[in-house]
């Protein structure tokens, strides 16, 4: 697992009771497969990092608008920041 990008800013975390001014760091991971004889084909990608301050209810699955617009859907998995991402991060256009 390579990392290959890494997203950091201020954003919008919006939950079902309303919206939070939040602060991110996203690392972006990408798997390599093994096909062939070629193992560097790229498979699925892992978002991991952190978001704060922690809004939403327990298990709410919530979204992160960052300063480009693009989202990532998620919900919390501890007190630190920490989040389980829901897909990948969507870009808008």
């Amino acid at each position: 697992m390579d990392l290959i990008n890494t997203l950091s800013g201020e954003g919008t975390g919006i939950a079902k009771n309303g919206n939070t001014h939040v602060e991110y760091e996203l690392n972006i991971f990408q798997h390599r497969l093994t096909v062939g004889n070629d193992m560097n084909v790229p498979g699925h990608t892992e978002v991991h990092g952190w978001i704060r301050p922690i809004f939403g209810k327990h298990a709410e699955i919530l979204t992160l608008e960052m300063n480009d617009e693009s989202t990532l859907r998620f919900s919390f998995v501890g007190k630190d920041g920490k989040f389980a991402a829901n897909g990948n991060i969507a870009a808008i256009g």
